[in-house]
């Protein structure tokens, strides 16, 4: 058996606020699924380089996405019997696919199955916005107790810390962004560490200044969904309301299921899809309860005509000052559905 994690994430605005009402989530899947029965190019490649390549696989009772990571260099070999290496049986035009399962639940959760090197979570939302014009973000569900933890905290700390390798202004948004982009030109090795601290010295309203200062960090911290690629997250702080001291750990608590895969489909691209589907759906079915008791409930009819008809990357324009700029498309700034 091979060791794999569902994790769960909520659809949202880019900036992590609510969507106003339920994600397209079916219309999505049926313009992918006509866009590969038409033989459209649905290959897109993200800013970093990384190319990727969506499939819609299930419509019932969840639309089922796979996204693949499509490798063409730097493969990895095959090793026989004996041990001897060779090059990866790949005829003329062939590529690697390392694929992640996406389940769209209700409430707007994604159920991410996890496989190997697919593609993380946060991936979603570039495919999406790269092929469909739809600009959302995705924030991770946490365990029922840290939310209230988190709003009963008097924060005095947060840390977080990274591989270097990993550093770039791209895993988040606004001030973190400078951050992150400025460290990457300091460091190419090691672990990149920040703390933010309330200290010891100074006047009450001194440091209630930055305690707010620091919860608000924290805030647009966790609303970024790529906080997966994160070593350590932590806030610490007292409890206002029992004044023990509380550390809480934002990866940890995160709500994630690890489950156990038969090892014998992973090589078998129908019996593996068959099996992400089937433990996709039984994770939905025993944390339906959950859900619906701990997040905010969604109400209203998806707006399908936010999903354009065909799968295809927008055109790019340079406007002056040379900045990419894409047509309004899809779920943008005038669509109720995720800015209002």
């Amino acid at each position: 058996m091979a060791r794999r994690s569902v994790q769960f994430w909520r659809i949202s605005q880019l900036n992590g606020d609510q969507l106003i009402r339920p994600f397209p989530a079916r219309r999505v899947a049926e313009v992918l699924e006509s866009a590969e029965t038409q033989e459209v190019d649905r290959h897109f490649t993200c800013a970093d380089g990384t190319r990727l390549l969506a499939h819609s696989r299930a419509a019932h009772p969840y639309p089922v996405l796979l996204l693949d990571r499509v490798r063409d260099s730097n493969l990895p070999s095959v090793g026989d019997a004996a041990g001897h290496r060779k090059a990866l049986p790949l005829a003329p035009g062939d590529h690697l696919l390392e694929t992640t399962y996406f389940a769209f639940l209700k409430q707007n959760v994604v159920a991410v199955l996890t496989s190997g090197n697919g593609p993380r979570a946060s991936r979603l939302s570039e495919y999406l916005d790269g092929m469909l014009g739809l600009d959302l973000g995705l924030v991770p569900v946490l365990r029922e107790d840290v939310e209230e933890i988190l709003s009963r905290l008097e924060v005095s700390r947060f840390e977080f810390a990274l591989p270097a390798e990993r550093l770039s202004g791209k895993l988040m948004d606004g001030e973190w962004a400078d951050v992150l982009e400025s460290a990457s030109h300091l460091m190419k090795e090691g672990t990149f560490r920040i703390s933010l601290s309330v200290g010891r010295t100074g006047k009450a309203e001194d440091k209630q200044r930055i305690r707010d200062r620091i919860q608000q960090l924290i805030d647009s911290f966790r609303r970024a969904g790529s906080v997966e690629q994160f070593d350590y997250v932590v806030a610490e702080g007292k409890d206002s309301r029992t004044g023990d001291r509380e550390v809480v750990d934002l990866l940890k608590e995160r709500f994630i299921a690890h489950v156990d895969v038969n090892a014998d489909v992973l090589n078998d691209p129908s019996r593996s899809t068959a099996e992400a589907i089937t433990i996709l759906g039984r994770q939905a079915r025993e944390n339906e309860a959950f859900f619906r008791r701990t997040l905010p409930d969604i109400t209203g009819l998806p707006d399908n005509s936010s999903v354009p008809e065909t799968a295809e990357t927008p055109e790019i324009t340079v406007a002056e000052g040379g900045k990419d700029v894409r047509p309004e498309a899809g779920i943008g700034a005038s669509d109720d559905l995720v800015r209002r």
